[in-house]
């Protein structure tokens, strides 16, 4: 059997050793998801392709882009 050392420990020793940074990628909204509906429907794999895509090159999520669009198709359409 192996022997057991014991080492005597301060909670200096039990704080990290690197403290990690806030994450890079985009944080949430400013309106909170309580307040938020989900909407589901399908669409050609090419279309969602070229929307993920389209959202990407913007740096825009999928539901801003969407959003985005809806409301410039809406201002036009009048």
């Amino acid at each position: 059997m192996a022997k057991t050392v014991t080492i005597g420990l301060t909670g200096g020793d039990l704080v990290p050793a690197k403290i990690r940074p806030q994450s890079v990628s985009r944080q949430r909204g400013v309106t909170p998801s309580s307040e938020l509906v989900p909407l589901q429907f399908r669409m050609p794999s090419e279309f969602v392709r070229a929307f993920k895509q389209a959202a990407l090159d913007r740096d825009m999520k999928l539901n801003e882009l969407l959003n985005a669009a809806f409301h410039e198709f809406t201002k036009n359409g009048e």
